[in-house]
């Protein structure tokens, strides 16, 4: 699939919005390598990631961030989902290279809270988040963060292949 001018994809928003599934759906129509952060933060530093939120910080989870992003975002051919915090982080948008398409996959507080209290996934935050209200409260802060992306999808609005054929028609454009 002819993707140019982009080398690389980053996947930016809320916790639960679908990052990790609908990159993985969209590497596999790009034939790219798909990449969750969290699982390589928890492979390069051996511990997982609510280990290390809790007990190294979330200023520290936060470099760890950082780091694989200066890592694996120039490598071409990659999509990256990030974590649902690191789009907080100035730093972090000022290291994507002017190649990589960053897409915001928006989702509204109740579809997050709800999708992220089913899965198994690991989230630190949700620990110190009390229902609905205080989950759109956080999800409201960030929004600016996450509009910073050129391209945005409401994940709620089809299945990951639909989201991710999406991203793809907007990359070949």
């Amino acid at each position: 699939m002819n993707a140019d001018p982009y080398t690389s994809v980053l996947l930016v928003g809320f916790m639960a919005s679908g990052k990790s599934t609908v990159g993985r759906e969209l590497a596999l129509l790009l034939g790219w390598v798909f990449v969750d952060m969290d699982s390589a933060i928890e492979e390069r530093y051996g511990a997982n990631v609510d280990f290390l939120f809790k007990e190294k910080g979330e200023s520290y989870f936060r470099h760890c961030e950082s780091e694989i992003t200066l890592d694996l975002l120039p490598v071409r051919g990659t999509v990256l989902a990030s974590g649902g915090g690191w789009a907080v982080s100035d730093k972090n948008w000022q290291i994507v290279p002017k190649d990589t398409l960053t897409v915001w996959l928006k989702v509204t507080p109740e579809v997050a809270f709800e999708r992220a209290h089913k899965g198994g996934t690991a989230r630190p935050l949700l620990d110190n988040i009390n229902g609905v209200k205080e989950f759109s409260m956080l999800l409201e802060q960030r929004q600016k963060c996450y509009a910073r992306a050129k391209y945005t999808v409401d994940s709620e609005m089809g299945k990951p292949a639909e989201l991710a054929q999406n991203i793809l028609s907007f990359m070949e454009t």
